[in-house]
């Protein structure tokens, strides 16, 4: 863990890349957590809640047997995996952003959209789980692990998320270290300041009076 100056939770630029170090950073664990609830889900609702129904010989969503709840499944879940895998990346490029303005940029659209997705996650529960209340009973035959568990791990991603959020939000408020802007300042202008000297110490006409003299013919 870097304990020295910091921006928004993250050190100067230039660290060592360690997977280990990096996948067990809790907002990076995190959405991984997000990641594998969102395949759970849009795998659980897209595909696997579908049936045959016995009365009409047609495929039925189980959630009420209205294909609604299969399709907001599906969608949440597969956004969820987007995003997830999104940020995931941005949290490897995250310590290797020099500007702070950038970093605050970071954090807030992350704020934004795990607060947002920790939302969608939570109305989807409750909309498939009101669903699933009010459906018919089916025949043993028929498994109803999928649209149970559809229910379970979108609830699971609704803290996932939420916790994405709370990360973020403890990003935010710690800010900006005065010691990282003047540390980045002295990486990043030192060298030129030097030998910007040295070359303004030079004489200019050292050249030129070092070469013979030339006559102009006119």
């Amino acid at each position: 863990m870097d304990t020295g100056p910091q921006a928004y939770g993250a050190g100067k630029v230039g660290g060592e890349f360690n997977i280990q170090n990096f996948v067990r950073k809790p907002h990076v664990f995190v959405r991984l957590l997000s990641l594998l609830f969102g395949l759970i889900v849009y795998f659980c609702a897209s595909s696997g809640s579908w049936t045959t129904d016995v009365k009409t010989n047609e495929e039925v969503c189980m959630f009420k047997l209205k294909s609604f709840g299969c399709h907001i499944g599906g969608v949440v879940g597969f956004t969820s995996v987007i995003g997830a895998a999104v940020f995931v990346g941005g949290e490897y490029y995250f310590e290797n952003v020099p500007s702070v303005k950038s970093r605050k940029h970071y954090v807030l659209i992350d704020l934004g959209f795990s607060c947002l997705w920790s939302f969608w996650n939570f109305l989807l529960f409750i909309y498939l789980a009101d669903a699933w209340g009010n459906t018919p009973d089916f025949p043993d035959s028929i498994s109803t692990a999928n649209p149970t568990t559809a229910i379970y791990f979108a609830l699971f991603a609704t803290f996932s998320w939420g916790t994405s959020a709370y990360f973020s939000y403890q990003r935010y408020n710690m800010g900006v270290d005065p010691a990282f802007i003047s540390s980045f300042e002295a990486d990043q202008f030192g060298a030129y300041d030097e030998t910007q000297n040295n070359s303004n110490n030079e004489c200019p006409f050292n050249n030129q009076m070092s070469g013979e003299y030339q006559t102009q013919a006119y």
